[in-house]
């Protein structure tokens, strides 16, 4: 669940004429071409008419000379849940399959509010699919968390882990593996933990994370946090695992092998007129680089938020001409209209980096 899903006590139910009149949408979907400034941007998903409303923060896969791209959506398939994964493929970028619902929330008891911000890995023979939900901490206060789902083939279909330790399909006690460091449960709660990135390296699972729930001199503080662990389902969240990243909320991170650094992109001033891609380096995953603006301020669209970058399914950067993922209004216009957000792609930049 991104942030900006905290305090939304529900939505309104979306019913559409493609599935009152049994209308049946093509398969695949071409992707539409915008250029700014001499830079190509794909719109790869087309929520404003498939009826989902937005798409945003995606976790983009290269396997088997095809793309696979799981999205943050609306949840109106079970209502009142806020928000559902979606997934697409195309095998040539340009051409993309309909979106289908891979993980959604139940919404059950007050739990479960939301299945959004998907970060795929592949880890010792099964895809997982990390994602933020919410949990209930008082009457209509809710704090995000970190559930997880897995799945044989990239695909699908997903199984969510329980509180029984079971992999089952929607349950109804999905197990919270992350929760916020503190618990609030009075407004405003804040955030909570979520907008995970995860990678595999040297055998061990790393994930990057947001969690605003410690307060510093009375305010809350967004910061990124780095764990590390070998059983996908078991984590210790920790103050001192803080990285160097303050602010910088919904962090994609992959291994650059070529230059043996791990590298983040995240959009900078998002929800802005001045919006951009920042891009950083690590070499512990713990102490980052400045966010350099990888393209010129009057190239990228205003409004942008939520940003993905492709890499193979352990993690590993894509390399140059990687696609970079992110949310922005609908034909990208510069307005700022809230929750109408369609899914773009645009090459990733060469690294200034030595």
């Amino acid at each position: 669940m991104s942030r900006k899903r905290v305090g939304v006590v529900c939505l309104v139910l979306l019913t559409t004429c493609f599935i009152s009149c049994g209308y049946q949408l093509p398969s695949t979907y071409a992707a539409k071409r915008s250029i700014i400034d001499g830079l190509t941007f794909l719109e790869i998903v087309d929520a404003q008419n498939d009826g989902f409303s937005y798409a945003y923060g995606p976790s983009i896969i290269a396997k088997d000379g095809a793309y696979h791209v799981f999205f943050c959506s609306k949840g109106w398939l079970k209502y009142p849940a806020w928000d559902s994964i979606r997934y697409t493929t195309s095998t040539d970028g340009q051409n993309w399959s309909r979106p289908e619902v891979v993980l959604q929330a139940t919404a059950k008891g007050g739990m479960d509010m939301a299945a959004c911000d998907p970060s795929v890995v592949f880890y010792q023979g099964f895809y997982y699919l990390y994602y933020s939900s919410a949990i209930t901490t008082a009457p209509s206060t809710y704090q995000t968390v970190i559930q997880v789902a897995r799945a044989k083939k990239i695909q699908g279909p997903y199984l969510t882990y329980t509180q029984r330790g079971t992999w089952e399909n929607t349950p109804g006690d999905p197990k919270t593996i992350i929760r916020p460091l503190l618990k609030h449960t009075s407004q405003p709660p804040g955030y909570g933990a979520g907008q995970q990135s995860v990678i595999v390296k040297g055998g061990r699972l790393l994930m990057w994370y947001t969690d605003d729930s410690v307060f510093v001199n009375g305010h809350s503080e967004v910061r990124t946090y780095m764990l590390e662990s070998s059983d996908p389902t078991t984590w210790s969240p920790d103050v001192g695992r803080s990285t160097n990243l303050v602010g910088q909320a919904s962090i994609d991170v992959k291994f650059d092998t070529e230059l043996s650094q791990f590298m983040m992109v995240r959009i900078e001033n998002e929800f802005s007129p001045t919006s951009y891609v920042g891009r950083a380096y690590s070499s512990d995953g713990l102490t980052w680089t400045t966010p350099e603006n990888i393209y010129s301020g009057s190239q990228f669209p205003p409004y942008s938020h939520d940003a993905g970058i492709e890499g193979d399914r352990v993690g590993n950067l894509a390399g140059n001409g990687a696609l970079i993922g992110f949310g922005a209004p609908y034909d990208l216009a510069p307005v700022n209209d809230w929750a109408k957000w369609n899914l773009y792609t645009v090459p990733l930049a060469k690294s200034n980096q030595p």
